[in-house]
């Protein structure tokens, strides 16, 4: 018994000097800088992909302990962060930077007409001076193209018809372009919340029901090139985020949904 609490007391002596160690090198553990995942989280919340891994090897090589300990302190950095004032300002500009844009006012669909039919107007008129320059036979076919251009657009602004068929053109593109900045807009309200919280929580919930269907006992086989793939097909053709989490272990991700369902209910379930 007193060798055991020998070992627990000395784990419990190298756990702290690993977080004082962190504390003063800004390294979470296993090549993982705190900075990085400062860098990156903002990004990473509003993607739903955090671009920040630890060294491979050294996470295999370790011990299942080891593994949680790293995985709990980098969860614990990415919520601490969260919680700051700098992390808000970063989402916030990212929110920004991807709201959709109105559409340009273009006036109404007989203002618009009237615009292009004035610059036709004017491109006829340069043409025509162009044409001036050039030798007869070519000045000569030049001036029967513009002279077909200029019939056809007298035609569409004193035929009825064409006239009304012009303005529903006009009209139809409004119509269109702002569907589709409604459209827009609903997506972006959907994907980046104004309060920051909300998306945190968002992805906090899609991590626990991907990892909730994780079968750590998935039986690998090796294929050519010395690679392996999983042996059920199913899980062969799963997101590479399952891959990662089946890879991780299943010490260090129930950890992980562990302190997630702690956080959640921190966030108040949002």
């Amino acid at each position: 018994m007193r060798k055991i609490q020998i070992r627990l007391a000395c784990a419990g002596v190298l756990v702290a000097a690993a977080a004082m160690l962190m504390a003063q090198t800004g390294i979470i553990g296993f090549g993982v800088k705190d900075a990085e995942l400062k860098s990156g989280l903002a990004e990473a919340f509003i993607s739903g992909y955090l671009p920040i891994y630890p060294n491979g090897k050294l996470y295999h090589a370790a011990t299942s302990t080891a593994q949680v300990t790293f995985v709990k302190a980098l969860l614990g950095a990415a919520k601490a962060y969260t919680a700051t004032a700098a992390f808000k300002a970063e989402y916030a500009k990212h929110r920004e930077s991807a709201k959709p844009q109105a559409p340009e006012a273009k006036g109404s669909a007989d203002q618009q007409m009237n615009e292009q039919q004035a610059a036709q107007k004017k491109q006829l008129a340069e043409a025509r001076a162009q044409a001036a320059k050039m030798p007869p036979e070519m000045q000569k076919q030049m001036l029967q193209m513009l002279d077909a251009m200029e019939a056809q657009l007298k035609k569409q602004t004193t035929d009825p018809n064409q006239a009304a068929g012009m303005k529903q053109v006009y009209e139809a593109q409004a119509k269109a372009d702002q569907e589709k900045y409604e459209k827009d807009q609903a997506k972006w309200t959907a994907d980046y919340p104004a309060d920051s919280s909300a998306l945190i929580a968002k992805r906090l919930k899609e991590f626990l029901d991907l990892t909730a269907s994780v079968d750590f006992d998935a039986k690998l086989e090796s294929i050519e090139g010395g690679r392996t793939r999983f042996a059920n097909p199913d899980y062969e053709s799963k997101s590479s985020n399952w891959k990662l989490c089946f890879r991780a272990g299943r010490e260090p991700v129930a950890a992980a949904r562990a302190f997630v369902t702690d956080w959640l209910a921190q966030l108040g379930g949002k």
